[in-house]
């Protein structure tokens, strides 16, 4: 009983050095057969998903503190901005 044990203590120990010294390939092999069909090489389809790159921001009618907003130029830092829409679930 104890030559068991000591055997898979042993092969324990074993593998987790090998682990250990190669968990950074094993993560790259995991997250590489994780992530293999994540993304597409060409969009081909007919969706478009809104405003060309470059392109003005379009009016809109929004309400900011209390009051109405329709240019979103004043949010605009030097360093851009990010506008998230989302539809209200109340029609």
């Amino acid at each position: 009983m104890k030559k068991v044990l000591l055997s898979s203590l042993g092969i324990i120990a074993i593998l987790g050095v090998v682990g250990y010294l190669f968990r950074v390939p094993m993560i790259d092999v995991v997250k590489e057969k994780i992530t293999e069909d994540m993304f597409v090489d060409v969009d081909d389809d007919s969706f478009d998903p809104g405003l060309a790159l470059g392109t003005s921001f379009p009016a809109i009618n929004a309400q900011y503190q209390g009051r109405i907003v329709s240019d979103a130029s004043e949010f605009v830092a030097d360093k851009g901005m990010i506008f998230v829409a989302s539809r209200s679930s109340d029609w």
